[in-house]
């Protein structure tokens, strides 16, 4: 057993985030598989991108590029009229694999829910985009529960493999991840049908018969793809305020997190190119406050670093229910994020 230096909870040694306050700890390794967990079965585990940034853990350096601003806006609808792909290939030359160079670099836009909640429900716009690698992004659904373990659902587009190179098309992601920072991920999946671009794609994270449950249905064409994982034990999808006594978010103490993140791969720091809006829409449970930002990082070395990361409002959550239907501006150099009780636009 170790000791996390931020609320000196004994973890476990193999630990990379502490179960108890969110921190970063030093990592257990820097490369190869991460760590079996005690007792399960010969794993299909394996540093996925969606997560590398947390199974190799390191404390992120923060470095601030650039001024933020935090400004009301007034209420916008999502835009669903582009139909344009940007910087893709109008006809990729296979339809299983794209060859493309190594995909270095994470970017991640993210809203972090302040509350705790039992389910998660949100509707996302499928828009197809690239970079100048022809890497697109994921639009993701997370969910952190009461016992420390972290659930991911979403749609992806153009999603880069380890070593290069990608998948053409929409694709249906889903990961689990334990609090050791080790992930149980299965083999890569398709909706079950069409997704096309500008769909609404419904994603969702449960709870049912001891399992969390995750979804994600095409509410256009009724494509669909869906997995669980057991909750052990779990019953609540916690926010940042039930994370640390600090009540404050932070990329370099909190690698888990509930809320919503756009997340792209990128084969250089600055491949990021034009991005076209993507909305989140929530129309059942209103997201009382939650913490906006940005971050990117390196993963070049043996462990990942910092490019940047950045919070809105010095990572104190954001109160939304004072204006529920105002969005709430959030910039970042070349970075938009906007937000209110119902909406995560990127």
């Amino acid at each position: 057993m170790s000791q996390c230096p931020a609320c000196q909870n004994e973890v476990d040694a193999n630990c990379t985030f502490c179960p108890n306050c969110g921190a970063r700890l030093i990592p257990a390794f820097a490369s190869g598989a991460p760590p079996v967990e005690s007792g399960a079965a010969p794993p299909q585990e394996q540093r996925k991108l969606s997560g590398a940034k947390v199974a190799a853990a390191v404390i992120i350096i923060a470095l601030l590029v650039a001024v933020s601003v935090f400004v009301v806006l007034p209420s916008v609808s999502p835009n669903h009229s582009s139909n344009s792909l940007t910087n893709c290939p109008p006809s990729p030359s296979a339809s299983t694999y794209v060859a493309a160079p190594s995909p270095n670099y994470d970017l991640q836009e993210v809203m972090v829910y302040a509350q705790t909640y039992t389910q998660l429900t949100v509707n996302v716009t499928a828009m197809a985009q690239c970079d100048a690698s022809g890497y697109g992004p994921a639009y993701l659904l997370n969910g952190l529960t009461n016992t420390g373990y972290w659930y991911q659902v979403g749609i992806d587009w153009n999603w880069p493999l380890q070593p290069g190179g990608y998948t053409p098309g929409f694709g249906f992601v889903v990961e689990a991840w334990a609090p050791g920072g080790f992930t149980r991920s299965p083999p890569s999946a398709s909706f079950s049908g069409t997704v096309n671009q500008g769909d609404i794609i419904q994603l969702s994270l449960s709870f049912s018969g001891g399992q969390v449950v995750t979804s994600a249905v095409d509410l256009n064409t009724s494509a669909s793809g869906s997995s669980s994982f057991p909750a052990r034990t779990a019953d609540a999808f916690v926010g940042s305020q039930a994370q640390q006594s600090q009540l404050r978010f932070s990329f370099a103490t909190q690698g888990y997190f509930t809320g919503l993140m756009t997340e792209w791969y990128h084969a250089g720091a600055t491949d990021t190119g034009p991005e076209l809006k993507v909305s989140y829409s929530e129309n059942t449970t209103a997201i009382t406050s939650a913490t906006l930002g940005v971050g990117e990082w390196n993963f070049t070395g043996t462990a990942p670093s910092s490019v940047f990361s950045v919070v809105a409002n010095n990572g104190n959550p954001i109160d939304l229910a004072a204006q529920p239907n105002q969005l709430q501006q959030f910039v970042l150099g070349g970075f938009t994020l906007s937000a209110d009780a119902y909406e995560f636009v990127t």
